[in-house]
């Protein structure tokens, strides 16, 4: 499983492995084995895992809250993954909530683009770069709503994204709208206000795309 790519800054750190073992390879170094029958997602969920015991220096144990959102167990680091069929991704920071996505870039995209952005911004589109416009859409709102982490949340309505000029590598200007009736949980970063001023950075890849953001 050898390092893709390390991204590191005082407030995280992001390492991507490219996928190349087999689970069995993965099924002799965990003790606890996922309830997930299809072998390439299983070999996806032990990647990331492993991927998380190798950058943070020992196993640790990634549970799930409530609304899904990942955590590890008797630690106050933050944590999110991502992982395709070729790479996994991890991001971590011991202060600040993070999320990342990792997406190949699929002309099946445009089947669901309706449902994350809005008929104004679809028809902003120009044709030429629509597939890969539209993959970075999906994946940045993606780690938005990783960094929310509280579920039912709309991607059309309540993860928006400024204007951009696609480039194969840069930075996006966002905002997580939170429904000032939708209440708070301790520890949660948006509270019921939201988060605004979000930036997400994000690489084109060997027919991937990866996005992160963190909030301070």
């Amino acid at each position: 499983m050898p390092f893709y790519k390390k991204i590191s800054s005082p407030h995280f750190e992001i390492t991507l492995w490219r996928i190349e073992e087999e689970l069995s390879f993965f099924e002799a170094k965990f003790e606890t084995h996922p309830d997930i029958k299809n072998a390439n997602q299983r070999l996806q969920w032990y990647a990331t895992r492993h991927l998380a015991n190798e950058l943070l220096g020992g196993e640790v144990s990634i549970l799930k809250d409530e609304h899904g959102k990942p955590f590890i167990d008797n630690s106050s680091q933050e944590i999110s993954l991502s992982h395709t069929t070729q790479f996994a991704a991890v991001m971590h920071s011991q202060e600040f909530n993070v999320g990342i996505d990792l997406e190949t870039v699929n002309a099946k995209v445009e089947r669901i683009a309706h449902k994350f952005l809005r008929e104004d911004e679809l028809n902003a589109i120009a044709s030429e770069e629509k597939v890969e416009k539209l993959i970075l859409y999906w994946s940045a709102k993606e780690a938005l709503y990783k960094l929310y982490g509280k579920g039912e949340i709309d991607f059309t309505t309540q993860l928006l994204i400024e204007p951009f000029h696609l480039q194969t590598k840069g930075e996006l200007k966002a905002e997580i709208v939170v429904d000032a009736s939708a209440g708070s949980r301790g520890g949660d970063p948006a509270g019921t206000k939201g988060i605004q001023n979000l930036t997400i950075h994000y690489d084109f890849f060997e027919g991937h795309v990866l996005t992160y953001v963190i909030a301070r």
